[in-house]
């Protein structure tokens, strides 16, 4: 019987301890993920020759954004006018930086820029990560920004949105008709999807109970304003139709299961491409197919959001 109790015991304590950790691990996990820790700006667009402003605005709520505008390229023959602008947006834990692989061939293409921090990243005020859902706000934020600026009155809008990024991407899209072509890579179709696939790769098939845990935390603690569930890109993305949008998916990715892709590009309308890339994780994509991805986007945007870049002088042959 001593035995008996002996081995009860033990199998009590150990279970207690094991919940406990997993309670430490979640709760840990949902702070990191709402109070990320914040990167500096490492690199610029100057790393592929362009020339940029740091600019400052404010998002829809309030919050002080800060970021980069890069102007559209002046070809050597003259002046002219921006063929449109694309707002790059990173995804979580990361700021602007991300977006600058990306934003060369789109730049090298006749195109304007504008890459900023999220609110609790980068150099950006605010002090709480929402995985989108403030976020939106955020986006709404940069797109009334360009607005104002003489330079881009009435030049197409487009954006192209990373992760988290992507996701916001999708939500601001389909209420701000002003974004007029939508691009992403590795966004999620539902949050709460996302962070059960996050948990797993901590917790393993305990996931969705950890995951549980870190949104109740989250909750009680006012670390997160909404249910999780109320971030779903799968529900506003049929509103983005007839604006065309494209979204690209690693196809080993462990972050954002490739199945988020389907599920968004199934839920979309007209005009829809999916492009899954092999080889590839939710940051890595298969070093022989990075090139073509980036030349990708940069090739949708010239295809659906361009207007043709007229000289600023008449030329030769708009005089012949």
């Amino acid at each position: 019987m001593h035995t008996l109790w002996s081995t009860l015991i033990t199998l009590g304590t150990s279970a207690a301890g094991a919940i406990v950790l997993i309670l430490a691990g979640s709760g840990a996990i949902a702070y990191l993920a709402t109070h990320p820790p914040r990167r500096r700006l490492k690199r610029s667009p100057d790393g592929f020759g362009a020339p940029f402003e740091n600019v400052t605005f404010s998002s829809i709520d309030g919050v002080k954004l800060s970021g980069w505008f890069v102007p559209a390229r002046v070809e050597p023959n003259g002046e002219y006018p921006a063929r449109g602008v694309v707002i790059l947006c990173h995804g979580m834990l990361h700021n602007r930086v991300e977006g600058l692989a990306w934003a060369g061939p789109i730049w090298q293409r006749g195109f304007a820029l504008l890459l900023f921090d999220f609110r609790a990243l980068g150099r950006s005020g605010g002090d709480l990560c929402t995985a989108g859902y403030l976020e939106t706000q955020d986006l709404k934020g940069a797109v009334e920004y360009l607005a104002t600026r003489p330079d881009m009155k009435d030049v197409p809008i487009g954006v192209f949105g990373f992760s988290m990024g992507g996701a916001t991407a999708i939500l601001a899209a389909a209420e701000e008709e002003r974004i007029r072509a939508v691009a992403t890579h590795g966004a999620f179709a539902t949050l709460e999807r996302a962070i059960v696939q996050r948990y797993r790769h901590h917790f393993g098939p305990l996931a969705p109970f950890a995951a549980q845990a870190g949104l109740l935390l989250g909750r009680c603690l006012r670390w997160f304003p909404v249910p999780a569930t109320s971030v779903a890109p799968i529900n506003a993305v049929s509103r983005i139709a007839p604006r065309p949008l494209l979204l690209l998916h690693g196809g080993r990715d462990r972050v954002v299961h490739p199945a988020d892709a389907q599920d968004l590009h199934d839920a979309a309308g007209y005009p829809k491409t999916l492009h899954v890339l092999p080889r590839s994780g939710h940051k890595k994509i298969y070093r022989p197919l990075r090139q073509e991805a980036r030349e990708r986007v940069a090739d949708f945007f010239c295809d659906t959001l361009a207007r043709p870049r007229n000289h600023s002088k008449e030329s030769p042959e708009a005089n012949a």
